[in-house]
């Protein structure tokens, strides 16, 4: 498969990413990637960073069910504020949701324009200092450069401050984000202790012992896995925090303990598969039809618990 036939494939929607419903608006909004971010941060506010904008948690700002798809975030913001979607809301008047829905909303608008783009499940280095904190952005292709860009449409500039970022989250650098791909590979070959891979959270909020480690780098690449394949699915925590479970995906379930010798094979050929998606695009949808235990279950990608 050529790199045209790569591209013409992340330049349509998913089920997850159709706004079709707001095409009008779609169509009307700019194609500047620079704009995009901005509607979309002016829309979404992230449930971790609620307290450092000063404010409260409110249900009536989140989306019901145990996934929001694009459209249902779109529906959601229009109901909280009337106007324009292009107008940034302020923070108590925007829909409450995760990293997820920061990259795969700006992914839908830029899909919905045919620009290719794709979300990302990985780690992000700017977080805290020497770990590699769960986090989702997007990729583009810049016709321009002839390249994807990675974009971390979540950094709004009160978040690049606090976080004293020093570079772009238009145009994120090397090593400043970590595909689950990548990650799996570190923490296989040792290179890196796989316990600096996870999220911050305390763990006990969700019946676990740790949230860092070889399985939580495991969930993000099947999560990574299946976004490549255009299912855009949730966080670990999303679930848990609704309290659903993980336990109809068996890859993601299973400790670690118990994978078995072709568990690890197939895993570690996802890894190698993702870390240069464009070159074995092929074989990339071909494993994923293949086995079953790489695709979501419905019930995860449901909208209805």
């Amino acid at each position: 498969m050529n790199q045209h036939e790569v591209l013409d494939c992340y330049s349509e929607p998913s089920s997850i990413t159709d706004i079709s419903k707001y095409g009008e608006f779609a169509d009307w909004l700019t194609d500047d990637v620079r704009a995009i971010a901005q509607v979309v941060q002016g829309i979404l506010i992230h449930d971790a960073w609620l307290k450092r904008y000063g404010i409260a948690y409110h249900k009536e700002q989140t989306c019901p069910g145990p996934i929001a798809y694009m459209e249902d975030i779109l529906e959601k913001a229009g109901e909280l504020d009337t106007s324009s979607l292009a107008i940034p809301r302020s923070p108590d008047k925007r829909v409450i949701g995760c990293c997820r829905e920061f990259a795969t909303l700006f992914c839908a608008i830029l899909r919905y324009k045919g620009i290719p783009a794709r979300s990302r499940c990985g780690f992000g280095a700017y977080f805290a200092p020497g770990y590699y904190e769960d986090h989702w952005i997007c990729e583009y292709w810049d016709r321009a450069r002839g390249c994807w860009v990675r974009v971390d449409p979540q950094m709004d500039p009160f978040q690049q401050s606090y976080l004293g970022l020093n570079f772009s989250p238009l145009d994120i650098p090397d090593g400043a984000f970590v595909t689950s791909g990548e990650a799996w590979k570190l923490c296989r070959d040792k290179v890196v202790d796989a316990q600096r891979f996870g999220i911050s959270d305390n763990p006990h909020d969700f019946g676990l012992e740790t949230l860092y480690g070889l399985w939580f780098v495991r969930g993000n690449l099947l999560r990574d896995f299946a976004a490549l394949n255009k299912i855009e699915t949730v966080p670990l925590l999303i679930r848990l925090g609704k309290h659903l479970t993980w336990d109809s995906w068996r890859l993601v379930a299973l400790r670690d303990c118990e994978l078995t010798p072709i568990d690890y094979e197939i895993l570690d050929q996802v890894a190698k598969l993702s870390c240069d998606p464009d070159h074995h695009f092929e074989e990339l949808l071909s494993i994923y039809r293949e086995y079953r235990d790489l695709q979501p279950p419905d019930d995860i990608i449901s909208r209805e618990c």
